[in-house]
Protein backbone atom coordinates (compact mmCIF):
# COMPACT_ATOMS: atom_id res chain seq x y z
CA UNK A 1 0.00 0.00 0.00
CA UNK A 2 1.25 3.47 -0.94
CA UNK A 3 0.09 6.99 -0.03
CA UNK A 4 1.02 9.96 -2.23
CA UNK A 5 0.32 13.68 -1.77
CA UNK A 6 1.00 15.72 -4.91
CA UNK A 7 0.38 19.45 -4.96
CA UNK A 8 -1.01 21.08 -8.12
CA UNK A 9 0.72 24.36 -7.29
CA UNK A 10 3.82 24.67 -9.43
CA UNK A 11 5.69 26.57 -6.65
CA UNK A 12 5.33 23.76 -4.06
CA UNK A 13 7.48 20.71 -3.47
CA UNK A 14 6.03 17.32 -4.19
CA UNK A 15 6.11 15.05 -1.05
CA UNK A 16 5.75 11.33 -1.45
CA UNK A 17 5.38 8.99 1.56
CA UNK A 18 5.59 5.35 0.76
CA UNK A 19 5.21 3.70 4.18
CA UNK A 20 5.32 0.04 3.32
CA UNK A 21 7.91 0.58 0.62
CA UNK A 22 10.47 2.12 3.06
CA UNK A 23 9.86 -0.64 5.57
CA UNK A 24 10.52 -3.29 2.97
CA UNK A 25 13.70 -1.53 1.87
CA UNK A 26 15.08 -1.45 5.45
CA UNK A 27 14.14 -5.08 6.04
CA UNK A 28 15.81 -6.13 2.81
CA UNK A 29 18.92 -4.12 3.75
CA UNK A 30 19.24 -5.83 7.15
CA UNK A 31 18.78 -9.25 5.60
CA UNK A 32 21.35 -8.46 2.95
CA UNK A 33 23.86 -7.12 5.50
CA UNK A 34 23.36 -10.21 7.64
CA UNK A 35 24.14 -12.38 4.65
CA UNK A 36 27.20 -10.25 3.93
CA UNK A 37 28.48 -10.70 7.51
CA UNK A 38 27.92 -14.45 7.29
CA UNK A 39 29.73 -14.52 3.98
CA UNK A 40 32.56 -12.50 5.56
CA UNK A 41 32.85 -14.95 8.47
CA UNK A 42 32.86 -17.84 6.02
CA UNK A 43 35.57 -16.12 4.03
CA UNK A 44 37.63 -15.66 7.24
CA UNK A 45 37.20 -19.31 8.21
CA UNK A 46 38.29 -20.47 4.75
CA UNK A 47 41.36 -18.24 4.62
CA UNK A 48 42.48 -17.90 8.26
CA UNK A 49 45.91 -19.04 9.42
CA UNK A 50 44.35 -20.63 12.52
CA UNK A 51 44.52 -24.41 12.35
CA UNK A 52 41.32 -26.45 12.04
CA UNK A 53 38.81 -23.76 11.03
CA UNK A 54 39.16 -24.20 7.21
CA UNK A 55 38.15 -27.88 7.51
CA UNK A 56 34.84 -26.88 9.15
CA UNK A 57 33.71 -24.51 6.39
CA UNK A 58 35.47 -25.95 3.33
CA UNK A 59 33.22 -27.28 0.55
CA UNK A 60 33.31 -30.99 -0.16
CA UNK A 61 34.01 -31.95 3.48
CA UNK A 62 31.55 -34.51 4.82
CA UNK A 63 29.40 -33.89 7.90
CA UNK A 64 31.33 -36.44 9.96
CA UNK A 65 34.60 -34.69 9.15
CA UNK A 66 33.11 -31.32 10.06
CA UNK A 67 31.88 -32.67 13.42
CA UNK A 68 35.34 -34.12 14.07
CA UNK A 69 37.04 -30.81 13.38
CA UNK A 70 34.49 -28.84 15.44
CA UNK A 71 35.14 -31.09 18.45
CA UNK A 72 38.90 -30.92 17.90
CA UNK A 73 38.86 -27.12 17.60
CA UNK A 74 36.71 -26.67 20.74
CA UNK A 75 38.97 -29.07 22.69
CA UNK A 76 42.08 -27.16 21.56
CA UNK A 77 40.57 -23.80 22.52
CA UNK A 78 39.45 -25.17 25.91
CA UNK A 79 42.84 -26.68 26.71
CA UNK A 80 44.60 -23.52 25.59
CA UNK A 81 42.39 -21.28 27.78
CA UNK A 82 42.86 -23.62 30.75
CA UNK A 83 46.65 -23.47 30.49
CA UNK A 84 46.60 -19.70 29.92
CA UNK A 85 44.58 -19.35 33.14
CA UNK A 86 47.34 -21.27 34.92
CA UNK A 87 49.94 -18.93 33.46
CA UNK A 88 47.84 -15.92 34.54
CA UNK A 89 47.57 -17.28 38.09
CA UNK A 90 51.31 -17.82 38.25
CA UNK A 91 51.93 -14.29 36.97
CA UNK A 92 49.66 -12.75 39.59
CA UNK A 93 50.69 -14.86 42.58
CA UNK A 94 54.35 -15.73 42.01
CA UNK A 95 56.01 -13.03 39.94
CA UNK A 96 59.04 -12.85 42.27
CA UNK A 97 61.87 -15.28 42.89
CA UNK A 98 64.71 -15.22 45.41
CA UNK A 99 67.93 -16.54 43.92
CA UNK A 100 71.58 -16.70 44.89
CA UNK A 101 73.44 -13.59 43.79
CA UNK A 102 76.21 -14.29 41.32
CA UNK A 103 78.66 -12.10 43.29
CA UNK A 104 79.84 -12.67 46.86
CA UNK A 105 79.39 -9.75 49.26
CA UNK A 106 82.56 -8.47 50.98
CA UNK A 107 82.05 -7.72 54.67
CA UNK A 108 83.51 -4.27 54.02
CA UNK A 109 80.35 -3.38 52.10
CA UNK A 110 77.92 -4.21 54.91
CA UNK A 111 77.74 -2.51 58.30
CA UNK A 112 79.21 -4.19 61.32
CA UNK A 113 76.31 -5.12 63.60
CA UNK A 114 75.18 -2.88 66.39
CA UNK A 115 76.24 -4.48 69.69
CA UNK A 116 74.28 -4.00 72.91
CA UNK A 117 75.75 -5.15 76.24
CA UNK A 118 73.53 -5.53 79.31
CA UNK A 119 75.34 -6.16 82.63
CA UNK A 120 73.51 -8.70 84.78
CA UNK A 121 74.52 -6.73 87.82
CA UNK A 122 71.55 -4.36 87.74
CA UNK A 123 71.95 -2.48 90.98
CA UNK A 124 75.16 -1.08 92.48
CA UNK A 125 75.01 -1.41 96.28
CA UNK A 126 77.27 1.59 96.77
CA UNK A 127 74.48 3.66 95.16
CA UNK A 128 71.30 1.83 96.16
CA UNK A 129 71.10 -1.18 98.50
CA UNK A 130 68.11 -3.04 97.16
CA UNK A 131 68.36 -5.83 99.73
CA UNK A 132 68.41 -3.38 102.65
CA UNK A 133 65.40 -1.47 101.31
CA UNK A 134 63.52 -4.75 100.84
CA UNK A 135 64.12 -5.69 104.49
CA UNK A 136 63.06 -2.22 105.61
CA UNK A 137 59.78 -2.38 103.67
CA UNK A 138 59.19 -5.90 104.99
CA UNK A 139 59.44 -4.59 108.55
CA UNK A 140 57.05 -1.75 107.74
CA UNK A 141 54.61 -4.23 106.17
CA UNK A 142 54.55 -6.24 109.41
CA UNK A 143 53.39 -3.14 111.27
CA UNK A 144 49.61 -2.99 111.56
CA UNK A 145 49.52 0.81 111.44
CA UNK A 146 51.34 1.91 108.30
CA UNK A 147 51.85 5.64 107.95
CA UNK A 148 53.17 6.68 104.56
CA UNK A 149 54.83 10.09 104.54
CA UNK A 150 56.40 11.84 101.57
CA UNK A 151 59.87 10.39 102.20
CA UNK A 152 58.53 6.84 102.42
CA UNK A 153 56.39 7.37 99.33
CA UNK A 154 59.46 8.38 97.31
CA UNK A 155 61.38 5.41 98.65
CA UNK A 156 58.52 3.07 97.71
CA UNK A 157 58.35 4.57 94.20
CA UNK A 158 62.07 4.03 93.65
CA UNK A 159 61.90 0.51 95.04
CA UNK A 160 58.96 -0.31 92.78
CA UNK A 161 60.86 1.01 89.75
CA UNK A 162 64.08 -0.87 90.53
CA UNK A 163 62.14 -4.10 91.18
CA UNK A 164 61.16 -4.17 87.52
CA UNK A 165 64.72 -4.91 86.41
CA UNK A 166 65.63 -7.06 89.41
CA UNK A 167 63.41 -9.94 88.40
CA UNK A 168 61.18 -9.35 91.44
CA UNK A 169 57.88 -7.99 90.17
CA UNK A 170 55.33 -6.89 92.69
CA UNK A 171 53.49 -10.23 92.46
CA UNK A 172 56.58 -12.08 93.76
CA UNK A 173 57.05 -9.82 96.79
CA UNK A 174 54.18 -11.45 98.67
CA UNK A 175 55.67 -10.50 102.05
CA UNK A 176 55.25 -6.77 101.32
CA UNK A 177 51.93 -5.13 102.11
CA UNK A 178 49.72 -4.09 99.19
CA UNK A 179 49.00 -0.91 101.11
CA UNK A 180 52.53 0.30 100.42
CA UNK A 181 52.03 0.24 96.63
CA UNK A 182 48.32 0.87 96.11
CA UNK A 183 48.72 4.58 95.34
CA UNK A 184 52.04 4.31 93.52
CA UNK A 185 51.99 5.67 89.97
CA UNK A 186 54.83 5.53 87.48
CA UNK A 187 56.18 8.51 85.57
CA UNK A 188 59.38 9.55 83.87
CA UNK A 189 61.19 9.30 87.22
CA UNK A 190 61.46 5.54 86.61
CA UNK A 191 64.17 6.26 84.03
CA UNK A 192 66.01 8.54 86.44
CA UNK A 193 65.86 5.86 89.14
CA UNK A 194 67.20 3.18 86.79
CA UNK A 195 70.04 5.42 85.63
CA UNK A 196 70.98 6.11 89.25
CA UNK A 197 71.34 2.47 90.29
CA UNK A 198 72.66 0.96 87.04
CA UNK A 199 76.38 0.26 86.49
CA UNK A 200 78.12 3.03 84.59
CA UNK A 201 80.54 2.42 81.75
CA UNK A 202 83.54 2.73 84.06
CA UNK A 203 81.98 0.08 86.36
CA UNK A 204 82.42 -2.79 83.88
CA UNK A 205 84.30 -1.66 80.72
CA UNK A 206 88.07 -2.13 81.04
CA UNK A 207 89.30 -1.58 77.49
CA UNK A 208 88.13 -1.49 73.86
CA UNK A 209 89.79 -2.11 70.50
CA UNK A 210 88.30 -1.59 67.03
CA UNK A 211 90.08 -3.18 64.05
CA UNK A 212 93.12 -3.67 66.29
CA UNK A 213 93.31 -0.01 67.33
CA UNK A 214 92.62 1.07 70.93
CA UNK A 215 89.53 3.22 71.39
CA UNK A 216 87.91 4.91 74.35
CA UNK A 217 85.06 2.73 75.65
CA UNK A 218 83.34 5.91 76.79
CA UNK A 219 83.22 7.16 73.19
CA UNK A 220 82.40 3.76 71.73
CA UNK A 221 79.46 2.82 73.98
CA UNK A 222 76.35 4.88 74.68
CA UNK A 223 73.44 4.32 77.05
CA UNK A 224 70.20 2.82 75.77
CA UNK A 225 66.94 1.88 77.51
CA UNK A 226 65.79 -1.71 77.09
CA UNK A 227 63.62 -4.22 78.91
CA UNK A 228 66.79 -5.15 80.83
CA UNK A 229 67.03 -1.58 82.11
CA UNK A 230 70.02 0.57 81.20
CA UNK A 231 72.29 -1.15 78.68
CA UNK A 232 75.17 0.07 76.54
CA UNK A 233 75.32 0.08 72.77
CA UNK A 234 77.91 0.58 70.05
CA UNK A 235 77.61 1.17 66.29
CA UNK A 236 73.94 2.14 66.29
CA UNK A 237 72.62 5.00 64.18
CA UNK A 238 71.98 8.23 66.10
CA UNK A 239 68.58 8.54 67.73
CA UNK A 240 67.65 11.46 65.44
CA UNK A 241 68.09 9.18 62.42
CA UNK A 242 66.06 6.28 63.83
CA UNK A 243 63.25 7.99 65.77
CA UNK A 244 60.63 10.61 64.92
CA UNK A 245 61.28 12.81 67.93
CA UNK A 246 58.33 15.06 67.10
CA UNK A 247 55.94 12.17 67.83
CA UNK A 248 57.67 10.97 71.00
CA UNK A 249 57.57 12.02 74.63
CA UNK A 250 60.22 14.59 75.46
CA UNK A 251 60.96 13.73 79.11
CA UNK A 252 63.83 11.31 78.50
CA UNK A 253 65.86 9.73 75.72
CA UNK A 254 65.75 6.12 74.59
CA UNK A 255 69.18 6.21 72.98
CA UNK A 256 72.04 8.62 73.59
CA UNK A 257 74.18 7.92 70.51
CA UNK A 258 75.77 11.16 69.38
CA UNK A 259 77.72 10.06 66.31
CA UNK A 260 76.40 11.14 62.93
CA UNK A 261 76.12 8.93 59.86
CA UNK A 262 79.16 9.24 57.61
CA UNK A 263 79.59 7.69 54.16
CA UNK A 264 76.67 5.25 54.43
CA UNK A 265 72.97 5.10 53.60
CA UNK A 266 70.48 2.33 54.18
CA UNK A 267 69.59 2.24 50.46
CA UNK A 268 72.96 2.72 48.72
CA UNK A 269 75.34 1.34 51.34
CA UNK A 270 78.88 2.70 51.73
CA UNK A 271 80.44 5.40 49.58
CA UNK A 272 83.83 4.10 48.37
CA UNK A 273 87.25 5.59 49.13
CA UNK A 274 86.43 7.52 52.32
CA UNK A 275 88.67 7.57 55.38
CA UNK A 276 85.92 7.45 58.00
CA UNK A 277 82.62 5.60 58.04
CA UNK A 278 79.81 5.42 60.52
CA UNK A 279 78.29 2.99 61.23
CA UNK A 280 81.49 0.98 61.19
CA UNK A 281 81.83 -1.47 58.29
CA UNK A 282 83.18 -4.98 58.64
CA UNK A 283 86.88 -5.61 58.16
CA UNK A 284 88.19 -8.01 55.52
CA UNK A 285 91.52 -8.17 57.35
CA UNK A 286 91.40 -11.32 59.47
CA UNK A 287 94.50 -10.44 61.52
CA UNK A 288 92.52 -8.81 64.34
CA UNK A 289 88.96 -9.16 65.58
CA UNK A 290 86.73 -6.33 64.42
CA UNK A 291 85.92 -5.46 68.03
CA UNK A 292 87.61 -6.49 71.30
CA UNK A 293 86.06 -5.53 74.62
CA UNK A 294 87.63 -6.11 78.03
CA UNK A 295 85.02 -6.44 80.80
CA UNK A 296 85.31 -6.72 84.56
CA UNK A 297 83.02 -7.27 87.52
CA UNK A 298 83.48 -6.08 91.09
CA UNK A 299 81.47 -8.48 93.24
CA UNK A 300 81.59 -6.22 96.31
CA UNK A 301 79.02 -3.88 94.75
CA UNK A 302 76.77 -6.67 93.46
CA UNK A 303 73.32 -6.76 95.09
CA UNK A 304 72.57 -10.45 95.37
CA UNK A 305 68.80 -9.99 95.71
CA UNK A 306 68.53 -7.93 92.53
CA UNK A 307 68.89 -10.37 89.62
CA UNK A 308 71.26 -12.34 91.81
CA UNK A 309 70.64 -15.65 90.07
CA UNK A 310 72.35 -14.39 86.90
CA UNK A 311 75.93 -13.35 86.28
CA UNK A 312 78.08 -11.97 83.51
CA UNK A 313 76.72 -9.98 80.58
CA UNK A 314 74.06 -10.41 77.92
CA UNK A 315 75.09 -9.42 74.39
CA UNK A 316 72.64 -8.63 71.59
CA UNK A 317 73.56 -8.07 67.94
CA UNK A 318 71.29 -6.39 65.41
CA UNK A 319 71.23 -4.05 62.42
CA UNK A 320 72.47 -0.49 63.14
CA UNK A 321 69.12 0.92 61.93
CA UNK A 322 67.21 -1.07 64.57
CA UNK A 323 66.41 0.58 67.88
CA UNK A 324 68.56 -1.40 70.35
CA UNK A 325 66.34 -3.67 72.41
CA UNK A 326 66.81 -6.85 74.38
CA UNK A 327 65.19 -10.06 73.19
CA UNK A 328 65.10 -13.77 73.91
CA UNK A 329 68.02 -14.29 71.53
CA UNK A 330 71.19 -13.20 73.28
CA UNK A 331 74.78 -14.34 73.75
CA UNK A 332 76.20 -14.78 77.24
CA UNK A 333 79.61 -13.48 78.29
CA UNK A 334 80.55 -15.12 81.58
CA UNK A 335 83.21 -14.24 84.14
CA UNK A 336 86.74 -15.57 83.64
CA UNK A 337 86.02 -16.49 80.04
CA UNK A 338 86.91 -15.26 76.56
CA UNK A 339 83.80 -15.27 74.37
CA UNK A 340 84.67 -15.24 70.67
CA UNK A 341 81.71 -14.49 68.40
CA UNK A 342 82.17 -15.52 64.75
CA UNK A 343 79.59 -13.55 62.79
CA UNK A 344 77.77 -14.68 59.70
CA UNK A 345 75.09 -12.81 57.84
CA UNK A 346 72.19 -13.38 55.50
CA UNK A 347 71.64 -10.57 53.04
CA UNK A 348 68.78 -10.14 50.57
CA UNK A 349 68.59 -7.18 48.20
CA UNK A 350 65.77 -6.36 45.82
CA UNK A 351 65.77 -5.32 42.18
CA UNK A 352 64.39 -1.83 41.51
CA UNK A 353 62.18 -3.30 38.80
CA UNK A 354 60.04 -4.85 41.54
CA UNK A 355 58.80 -1.52 42.87
CA UNK A 356 55.69 -1.89 40.70
CA UNK A 357 54.57 -4.87 42.81
CA UNK A 358 52.77 -4.52 46.14
CA UNK A 359 54.27 -5.54 49.47
CA UNK A 360 52.09 -8.63 49.75
CA UNK A 361 53.57 -10.00 46.55
CA UNK A 362 57.15 -9.07 47.42
CA UNK A 363 56.88 -9.96 51.11
CA UNK A 364 58.95 -6.88 51.95
CA UNK A 365 58.68 -3.09 52.12
CA UNK A 366 60.74 -0.47 50.30
CA UNK A 367 62.01 2.38 52.54
CA UNK A 368 59.19 4.86 51.84
CA UNK A 369 56.43 2.29 51.42
CA UNK A 370 55.51 1.69 55.09
CA UNK A 371 55.04 4.59 57.52
CA UNK A 372 55.87 4.14 61.20
CA UNK A 373 54.66 6.73 63.66
CA UNK A 374 57.69 6.59 65.95
CA UNK A 375 60.44 5.60 63.51
CA UNK A 376 61.98 7.33 60.50
CA UNK A 377 63.57 4.13 59.20
CA UNK A 378 61.46 1.09 58.50
CA UNK A 379 62.86 -2.25 59.61
CA UNK A 380 60.97 -5.34 60.71
CA UNK A 381 62.30 -4.98 64.28
CA UNK A 382 61.33 -1.30 64.52
CA UNK A 383 57.88 -2.21 63.26
CA UNK A 384 57.51 -4.91 65.93
CA UNK A 385 58.64 -2.55 68.68
CA UNK A 386 56.03 0.02 67.65
CA UNK A 387 53.34 -2.64 67.34
CA UNK A 388 54.11 -4.04 70.81
CA UNK A 389 53.98 -0.52 72.25
CA UNK A 390 50.59 0.15 70.65
CA UNK A 391 49.20 -3.23 71.67
CA UNK A 392 50.44 -2.84 75.25
CA UNK A 393 48.75 0.53 75.55
CA UNK A 394 45.54 -0.85 74.03
CA UNK A 395 45.37 -3.83 76.42
CA UNK A 396 46.97 -2.48 79.60
CA UNK A 397 46.24 1.24 79.16
CA UNK A 398 49.93 1.95 79.76
CA UNK A 399 53.32 1.39 78.13
CA UNK A 400 56.69 0.30 79.44
CA UNK A 401 59.36 2.95 79.94
CA UNK A 402 61.57 1.54 77.15
CA UNK A 403 58.76 1.47 74.56
CA UNK A 404 58.42 4.42 72.15
CA UNK A 405 55.32 6.42 73.08
CA UNK A 406 53.90 9.94 73.02
CA UNK A 407 53.23 12.38 75.85
CA UNK A 408 49.67 11.16 76.36
CA UNK A 409 50.66 7.59 77.26
CA UNK A 410 50.89 6.49 80.89
CA UNK A 411 53.88 4.44 82.04
CA UNK A 412 53.24 1.00 83.49
CA UNK A 413 54.16 0.14 87.07
CA UNK A 414 55.37 -3.16 88.52
CA UNK A 415 51.72 -4.09 89.13
CA UNK A 416 51.18 -4.15 85.35
CA UNK A 417 53.97 -6.66 84.68
CA UNK A 418 51.65 -9.59 84.02
CA UNK A 419 49.46 -7.56 81.67
CA UNK A 420 52.49 -6.28 79.75
CA UNK A 421 53.90 -9.78 79.42
CA UNK A 422 50.56 -11.11 78.20
CA UNK A 423 50.22 -8.28 75.64
CA UNK A 424 53.69 -9.00 74.22
CA UNK A 425 52.96 -12.72 73.97
CA UNK A 426 49.71 -11.95 72.17
CA UNK A 427 51.52 -9.83 69.57
CA UNK A 428 54.13 -12.54 68.97
CA UNK A 429 51.42 -15.21 68.64
CA UNK A 430 49.50 -13.12 66.12
CA UNK A 431 52.62 -12.38 64.09
CA UNK A 432 53.44 -16.08 63.85
CA UNK A 433 50.09 -16.63 62.09
CA UNK A 434 49.86 -14.89 58.71
CA UNK A 435 46.04 -14.93 58.81
CA UNK A 436 45.77 -13.09 62.15
CA UNK A 437 48.84 -10.85 61.95
CA UNK A 438 47.97 -7.24 62.69
CA UNK A 439 51.41 -5.67 62.79
CA UNK A 440 52.29 -7.04 59.36
CA UNK A 441 55.98 -6.35 59.96
CA UNK A 442 57.51 -7.65 56.75
CA UNK A 443 61.28 -7.38 56.21
CA UNK A 444 62.81 -4.36 54.53
CA UNK A 445 63.51 -4.74 50.81
CA UNK A 446 66.76 -2.76 50.97
CA UNK A 447 68.26 -3.54 54.40
CA UNK A 448 67.34 -7.18 54.97
CA UNK A 449 70.56 -8.07 56.78
CA UNK A 450 70.34 -10.60 59.60
CA UNK A 451 73.33 -11.36 61.80
CA UNK A 452 74.05 -14.64 63.52
CA UNK A 453 77.02 -15.73 65.56
CA UNK A 454 78.81 -18.89 66.58
CA UNK A 455 80.29 -18.39 70.02
CA UNK A 456 83.40 -20.11 71.32
CA UNK A 457 84.34 -19.88 75.00
CA UNK A 458 87.74 -20.41 76.56
CA UNK A 459 89.14 -19.77 80.03
CA UNK A 460 90.42 -16.27 80.79
CA UNK A 461 92.84 -16.00 83.72
CA UNK A 462 93.56 -12.29 83.75
CA UNK A 463 93.25 -12.09 87.55
CA UNK A 464 96.00 -14.70 87.86
CA UNK A 465 98.20 -12.83 85.37
CA UNK A 466 97.73 -9.55 87.27
CA UNK A 467 98.72 -11.26 90.51
CA UNK A 468 101.81 -12.89 88.99
CA UNK A 469 102.87 -9.65 87.32
CA UNK A 470 102.48 -7.74 90.59
CA UNK A 471 104.58 -10.38 92.37
CA UNK A 472 107.36 -10.24 89.79
CA UNK A 473 107.37 -6.42 89.75
CA UNK A 474 106.85 -6.23 93.52
CA UNK A 475 103.92 -3.87 92.96
CA UNK A 476 103.09 -2.37 96.35
CA UNK A 477 99.78 -0.92 95.11
CA UNK A 478 98.47 -4.40 94.33
CA UNK A 479 99.41 -5.84 97.71
CA UNK A 480 97.89 -2.88 99.54
CA UNK A 481 94.60 -3.48 97.72
CA UNK A 482 94.58 -7.27 97.62
CA UNK A 483 91.03 -7.43 99.01
CA UNK A 484 89.80 -5.33 96.06
CA UNK A 485 91.63 -7.36 93.41
CA UNK A 486 90.38 -10.60 94.91
CA UNK A 487 86.80 -9.46 94.27
CA UNK A 488 87.51 -8.59 90.63
CA UNK A 489 86.69 -10.99 87.81
CA UNK A 490 87.47 -10.35 84.16
CA UNK A 491 85.90 -11.30 80.84
CA UNK A 492 86.75 -10.66 77.22
CA UNK A 493 84.48 -10.36 74.19
CA UNK A 494 85.85 -10.74 70.66
CA UNK A 495 83.59 -10.13 67.66
CA UNK A 496 84.63 -10.76 64.08
CA UNK A 497 83.21 -11.95 60.78
CA UNK A 498 83.65 -15.66 60.19
CA UNK A 499 84.44 -15.11 56.49
CA UNK A 500 85.61 -12.13 54.47
CA UNK A 501 82.85 -12.69 51.88
CA UNK A 502 79.35 -14.07 52.11
CA UNK A 503 76.79 -15.48 49.72
CA UNK A 504 73.90 -13.06 49.27
CA UNK A 505 70.43 -13.49 47.85
CA UNK A 506 68.57 -11.35 45.34
CA UNK A 507 64.85 -10.83 44.99
CA UNK A 508 64.12 -10.39 41.27
CA UNK A 509 61.31 -10.71 38.75
CA UNK A 510 60.49 -14.30 37.87
CA UNK A 511 57.52 -13.69 35.62
CA UNK A 512 57.19 -10.28 33.97
CA UNK A 513 54.85 -9.03 31.26
CA UNK A 514 57.21 -10.24 28.53
CA UNK A 515 57.34 -13.72 30.05
CA UNK A 516 53.55 -13.78 30.38
CA UNK A 517 53.05 -12.81 26.73
CA UNK A 518 55.68 -15.31 25.59
CA UNK A 519 54.00 -18.13 27.51
CA UNK A 520 50.55 -17.20 26.23
CA UNK A 521 51.85 -16.88 22.67
CA UNK A 522 53.54 -20.26 22.91
CA UNK A 523 50.34 -21.95 24.10
CA UNK A 524 48.22 -20.24 21.44
CA UNK A 525 50.72 -21.26 18.77
CA UNK A 526 50.90 -24.83 20.07
CA UNK A 527 47.14 -25.44 20.16
CA UNK A 528 45.81 -23.09 17.45
CA UNK A 529 48.72 -21.99 15.31
CA UNK A 530 48.05 -18.46 16.58
CA UNK A 531 50.52 -15.62 15.99
CA UNK A 532 50.58 -11.84 16.04
CA UNK A 533 49.57 -11.81 12.36
CA UNK A 534 46.57 -13.96 13.29
CA UNK A 535 45.51 -11.19 15.65
CA UNK A 536 45.99 -8.63 12.87
CA UNK A 537 43.95 -10.88 10.60
CA UNK A 538 41.03 -10.94 13.08
CA UNK A 539 41.24 -7.18 13.48
CA UNK A 540 41.26 -6.76 9.69
CA UNK A 541 38.11 -8.86 9.13
CA UNK A 542 36.22 -7.23 12.05
CA UNK A 543 37.01 -3.64 11.09
CA UNK A 544 38.49 -2.73 7.72
CA UNK A 545 37.05 -5.61 5.67
CA UNK A 546 33.62 -5.37 7.37
CA UNK A 547 33.35 -1.59 6.93
CA UNK A 548 34.41 -1.71 3.30
CA UNK A 549 31.90 -4.48 2.52
CA UNK A 550 29.00 -2.66 4.19
CA UNK A 551 29.95 0.64 2.59
CA UNK A 552 30.08 -0.97 -0.84
CA UNK A 553 26.63 -2.52 -0.27
CA UNK A 554 25.11 0.87 0.67
CA UNK A 555 26.60 2.50 -2.42
CA UNK A 556 25.12 -0.21 -4.63
CA UNK A 557 21.73 0.21 -2.94
CA UNK A 558 21.73 3.96 -3.62
CA UNK A 559 22.68 3.40 -7.25
CA UNK A 560 19.82 0.95 -7.76
CA UNK A 561 17.37 3.26 -5.97
CA UNK A 562 18.25 6.18 -8.25
CA UNK A 563 17.61 4.04 -11.34
CA UNK A 564 14.17 2.89 -10.08
CA UNK A 565 12.86 6.37 -9.09
CA UNK A 566 9.50 7.34 -10.86
CA UNK A 567 9.72 10.11 -13.43
CA UNK A 568 6.56 11.95 -12.19
CA UNK A 569 8.15 12.52 -8.67
CA UNK A 570 10.32 15.57 -9.04
CA UNK A 571 11.44 18.50 -6.98
CA UNK A 572 10.81 21.99 -8.33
Amino acid sequence: MSLEFISRDENEVVIVTNVYGDFCVRKARRKRQKLLVQELMLDYANNTTLHGLPYITRKGVTLVEKIFWVITFIASVSMCLFLISKVWLKWKTSPVIVTVNEHLVPVGKVPFPSVTICPQSKCMTNVYNYTAVTMKLKEISENNNITINETLREEIAMYDDVSRICGLERQKLFYLSDQLFENNLSDASVVRHLHEVAPKRYDFLDGCHVHGEPMSCYDLFQEVLTKEGVCYNMNSLPADEILRNENLQQEYKYLSTRKNISGWSIVNGYTPHLKYYYPLPGSENGEYPDVEIELFHYSRYRDKLCNGDKSGFKVYIHHPADLPQSSLYYYAVLHDQVSSMALSLSYINTSDSLKKYDAETLQCYFPDERYLRYFKIYTANNCKIECISNMTYKICNCVEFYMPHDNSSTLCTARDALCVSWAQEKVLEQESDVQTAKCHCLPSCTSAIDYEAEILKTAYHKSRVIKMTATVENNSFYFKNTDIFNKLTFSKLEIYFKKSRFVSMRRSELFGVTDFLANCGGLLGLFLGFSFLSLVEIFYFLTLRLCCTLKKDLEEEKAIASLDKPDHIKKY
